[in-house]
């Protein structure tokens, strides 16, 4: 199993109302409708009221890292990928179990 982590910071001028916001996290949800190699899917903004705290976080799991590395390269996670590099920072973990 893999457990694929990420967390967003929205860069400065992007505001939680921002439509290109509004529109990943509406792209976010149909990930696992679109691509099955998706375990489980779990994502959302941060609820803490900290400004170092990250704003947005995803976890996700996988079989195996083969299934891990088909998702990056799958031509649904692409788009969402650019849509994130234009309205956040992000950093990423993938852990083994």
């Amino acid at each position: 199993m893999i457990t694929h982590l990420v967390l967003f910071k929205l860069k400065p001028g992007i505001a939680p109302d921002d439509p290109r916001f509004i529109a990943v996290q509406a792209a976010m949800a149909a990930l696992p409708d679109e691509i099955p190699l998706i375990r489980s899917w779990q994502h959302g903004r941060n609820l803490t009221p900290d400004g170092d705290a990250w704003d947005y976080g995803l976890v996700a799991t996988f079989d195996n890292e083969a299934d891990l590395y088909a998702y990056f390269e799958h031509p649904a996670h692409l788009p969402v990928v650019a849509q994130w590099n234009e309205i956040a920072t992000l950093a990423y973990a993938d852990l083994a179990s």
